[in-house]
């Protein structure tokens, strides 16, 4: 078992040293004994709340001698368990320290492809960054091509683990019926902002899931652009439209794959390219490139060993068969650098440098990226009004009671109308206190927009059914008073992170105000109030807690607004 381990982990470039014929100790992680599975069926015994490793009585004695964990083989891996912690399965792979490489340079993987590139990507996020923190890289960038749905995640995850992240994004140019492939890599807000736009663009505007160069150079603010292995030629015949570029975007570079594609007109191609570039786009007399060359492998699988996971993708995906690289995993600088020795002549080439360099550019990409997701707050949209609904309505939310009261005389008689009106009041209240007024009012427009077009839309399903608001807005068909459906189901104020108070106040019904009427100026943190004298206000004077009209006030008075108040008051009369 000690032989086994020892060559998973020279394979694995894990350091370590041999103990005795049971333990060994992980550099950076810990001892280990082994645990010899033979014969056995099960690897825990017990019950599901008390699992005990089924080799051992009394694990702590290994706890005593400062041993945590216990090593087995399963499948082609090595996992351990941890005597200190719940029952779980842990990879041993990406723990303790590597060997000490040959090439110790900076250097940022940026060329992650993520299991969110459907039936492409593979790995857990996690994953990734484990084995990144353990190469020694700082940062971990992801280039998916036209999605940036891991984006938030790979935010969270580098957060937790301390590694930088780069939001990265793969597509294609069209110029000329030609299309050529490009990433860009978020370096700031504005960035991430202006990719949004360029992947909407190719996601929803586009037809054939593209770009053309007015709509990228419009959205290359703020963004690193790296221009595929394929792209030489482009890049060439184009140079007037890369100096455009070069303005437009931070900063403008062509990527060096060294990965080994296993189809041998791809290689060619890939590898001619490449060749191209370097003969064509080098300028002696300046020692400097057009465009500076990047080091940007496109990485698909964690390990050599999962290479299997991509040809499975790629097979449910499009029933490709063909031979597939072994080589798209995620390697360190020792790999990368012996297959760049082999490509390029020495006699020609500073390889040490021409590497370095390749590197050195990762890292600062990485090191500007500043983009992120502000995850400390719920954003919900804003419907935009068209010119006659302003007119009609003035304010988003008097439309959206006009609707209701719209919705009440149409669907309802008249002598159900105190009952009905009773639980619109309620239901009005939760959903201005939570502001989803907009939400409210786009799925109004949404299901009017959809019938418009002859497009069946249901009677509505879930919770929805007990929304008498949706049921007034023509959102659903569901009447919830005549089946007895509740409210409560479908939204309450814990469920949207409102701040539920006691202290209210009733001034959102209070203020209609008309011209030459009487009014109190109330000056507030969030702005100047102006307010019917008779509207009754809550508010606080010293250690009491009253409830007044507005004429009442004295200097020093808290007024107590909980978040409807803000919505009517701040958003609409200030408008």
């Amino acid at each position: 078992m000690m032989l086994q381990l020892s060559e998973w982990l020279e394979a694995n470039k894990i350091d370590y040293r041999t103990v005795d014929n049971e333990v060994i100790e992980i550099t950076g992680f810990g001892k280990a004994f082994i645990a010899d599975l033979t014969g056995v069926k099960s690897i825990f015994r017990g019950t599901k709340d008390q699992l005990v490793f089924n080799l051992m009585e009394n694990p702590q004695i290994l706890i005593d001698e400062e041993i945590f964990y216990v090593v087995f083989p399963f499948g082609r891996n090595w996992y351990y368990f941890d005597l200190r912690e719940e029952f779980k399965f842990n990879l041993l792979k990406y723990v303790g320290s590597r060997k000490q490489p040959e090439v110790n340079i900076p250097f940022v993987n940026l060329g992650i492809h993520t299991p969110y590139e459907l039936l492409n990507g593979s790995g857990d996020l996690t994953a990734w960054i484990k084995k990144a923190k353990q190469l020694g890289q700082t940062a971990i960038g992801i280039c998916d091509r036209n999605t940036m749905a891991a984006t938030l995640s790979l935010q969270k995850e580098c957060a937790k683990a301390g590694v930088n992240h780069v939001f990265g994004y793969t597509f294609d140019l069209l110029h000329d019926g030609e299309k050529t492939e490009m990433k860009l890599y978020c370096q700031s807000q504005k960035g991430l902002r202006n990719l949004l736009r360029i992947q909407k663009i190719i996601n929803v505007d586009s037809k054939d899931a593209t770009i053309g160069i007015k709509d990228l150079l419009a959205h290359a603010a703020g963004n690193a652009l790296v221009f595929g292995t394929l792209s030489s030629y482009w890049i060439n015949q184009n140079l007037h439209y890369v100096e455009q570029m070069r303005h437009s975007f931070d900063s403008v570079y062509y990527q060096v794959d060294l990965s080994e594609y296993k189809a041998e007109r791809i290689d060619a191609e890939v590898l001619k390219a490449v060749d191209y570039f370097f003969k064509t786009l080098y300028l002696p007399e300046f020692r400097n490139f057009v465009i500076e060359p990047i080091l940007i492998c496109d990485t698909y699988y964690l390990d050599k060993d999962d290479a299997r996971n991509k040809i499975i993708l790629n097979k449910i995906a499009s029933g490709a068969a063909h031979k597939q690289s072994e080589d798209q995993y995620f390697k360190d600088l020792d790999e990368h650098y012996t297959t760049l020795k082999n490509l390029f002549d020495s006699d020609k080439w500073n390889i040490d440098e021409l590497f370095k360099r390749m590197c050195s550019h990762t890292v600062d990409i990485a090191r500007r990226a500043c983009a992120s997701y502000d995850i400390g707050k719920m954003y919900m949209p804003q419907y935009i009004m068209l010119d006659d609904e302003r007119v009609k309505y003035n304010t988003r939310f008097r439309m959206f009671h006009a609707l209701l009261e719209e919705g009440l005389r149409r669907k309802i008689p008249p002598t159900l109308h105190e009952q009905y009106r009773q639980r619109l009041n309620e239901e009005t209240y939760i959903i201005e206190s939570t502001n989803n007024v907009d939400y409210f009012l786009i799925q109004y427009d949404m299901i009017r927009e959809a019938k418009k077009r002859g497009i069946v839309t249901g009677i509505g399903r879930g919770s929805a059914g007990g929304s008498l608001v949706s049921y007034l807005l023509d959102i659903i068909t569901i009447d919830p008073i005549k089946y007895g459906l509740i409210f409560s189901r479908f939204l309450v104020p814990e469920r949207c992170g409102l701040h539920w108070v006691d202290e209210i106040t009733a001034i959102a019904e209070d203020l209609e105000l008309e011209p030459g009427e009487s009014y109190i100026r109330i000056e507030t943190d969030h702005g100047t109030l102006e307010v019917d004298k008779w509207a009754k206000l809550r508010i606080r004077r010293g250690e009491e807690t009253l409830t007044l009209y507005a004429n009442d006030l004295k200097d020093g008075d808290e007024i107590l607004l909980d978040n409807r108040d803000r919505l009517w008051t701040l958003n609409d009369i200030l408008q």
